[in-house]
């Protein structure tokens, strides 16, 4: 006996097939609040350009001193004014050097003496 042979309806088209692809390819764009944060070489390497770029004597003092407790004490005077007279750092200027501060820190520590 042979099986019985149901026909199928056919089914209506509710997308083209451009319009599937077309959706596929927006879905397989990562939101970019899920992607991983950049590394610390990305950021000490974009830090340095901006510094390169906008304060060129800096970025060579930072090259100079980097790793050393020189260089951790000219980061610091950077940031913190201690002289009271200087104007401070347009904020992308400012946040590059703290980037370079926090990462001159967690490679290097620090060099100053706890007081007691």
């Amino acid at each position: 006996m042979m099986a019985e042979q149901r026909d199928t309806p056919d089914l209506p088209q509710i997308m083209s097939d451009a319009e599937i692809d077309a959706l596929a390819r927006t879905s397989e764009v990562v939101d970019p609040k899920f992607q991983p944060p950049p590394s610390d070489e990305r950021l000490t390497d974009e830090a340095m350009a901006m510094m390169k770029a906008l304060f060129p004597r800096i970025h060579q003092n930072v090259i100079t001193f980097w790793g050393t407790a020189k260089g951790e004490t000219y980061l610091d005077g950077l940031i913190l004014d201690d002289r009271g007279d200087r104007q401070g750092f347009p904020p992308d200027a400012l946040r590059a050097l703290l980037v370079l501060q926090r990462i001159h820190f967690q490679k290097f520590g620090t060099f100053k003496k706890a007081q007691p």
